[in-house]
C-alpha cells in the first residue's frame, strides 16, 4: 500500500511538472509569432556597409538635404524607429490580431489592448520582404504623437533601398509639429 501511494504521488508530481513544461513551451511560441522587425532590420544593416544615404528632412515646411556614408553604429541610429517597433515581447503576447495572405502579413493592436505600436504591415513579393510599414501612437490629455514609417527593399537585391518617417506631435495650446524624413540608399 505504501509503494502504491509513493508511485501515485510520483506520477502526480511528474504529470504536474510535464503539464507546466507544456504551458511554458506554448507561451514561448506565442511570444515569437509576430514578424521579428528588430532582428530583420539588424540583419540588413551590415549589408549597408560603405553605402551612402541621401536624406531630406522637412520640419514644419523647412527642408534640409544631406548626404553621408554612415558607419554601422550610425545606421543603427538611422533605423532606430524601426528597431523600436519590435512587438515580440512577453508583455505583448496575444495583444495583436494577425492577418496573413500571399502578399501581406499584418499585425494590428486589438481593441482594448495597450501598446504604442498600432499596426505593422509586411508586404511580400515572390516570398521576399518588399516593404515594412508601421504606425505608432502615443496619446494622453495633454500630448499626442503619431509616427508612420516605411522601409522599402530593392526588388533584385532584397536590400534596404529607401525609407521614410512621418511624425506629428501635438501639445495642448501649441501648434502641431510635423517632421517628414525621406531617404534613399545608394
Amino acid at each position: 500500500m505504501m509503494k502504491l501511494k509513493y508511485y501515485s504521488s510520483s506520477l502526480l508530481m511528474l504529470s504536474i511538472f510535464w503539464s507546466c513544461t507544456n504551458i511554458s513551451d506554448s507561451n514561448s511560441a506565442v511570444e515569437t509569432n509576430y514578424f521579428p522587425v528588430k532582428e530583420f532590420v539588424e540583419a540588413q544593416i551590415p549589408k549597408l556597409n560603405g553605402k551612402s544615404v541621401i536624406k531630406e528632412i522637412n520640419i514644419n515646411g523647412k527642408k534640409e538635404k544631406s548626404e553621408k556614408t554612415p558607419t554601422q553604429e550610425e545606421w543603427m541610429k538611422e533605423f532606430d524607429f524601426f528597431l523600436q517597433v519590435d512587438i515580440n515581447r512577453p508583455i505583448l503576447s496575444g495583444s495583436y490580431d494577425t492577418q496573413r495572405s500571399e502578399k501581406y502579413l499584418i499585425h494590428e493592436l486589438r481593441e482594448g489592448e495597450k501598446g504604442k505600436v498600432k499596426k505593422i504591415v509586411v508586404q511580400y513579393f515572390d516570398e521576399q520582404v518588399k516593404e515594412i510599414s508601421f504606425v505608432l501612437k502615443t496619446e494622453n490629455p495633454f500630448y499626442s504623437s503619431q509616427t508612420r514609417g516605411v522601409l522599402m527593399f530593392h526588388g533584385l537585391t532584397g536590400e534596404i533601398d529607401q525609407y521614410s518617417l512621418e511624425n506629428i506631435q501635438e501639445v495642448v495650446f501649441s501648434k502641431p509639429n510635423k517632421m517628414i524624413v525621406s531617404a534613399s540608399i545608394r
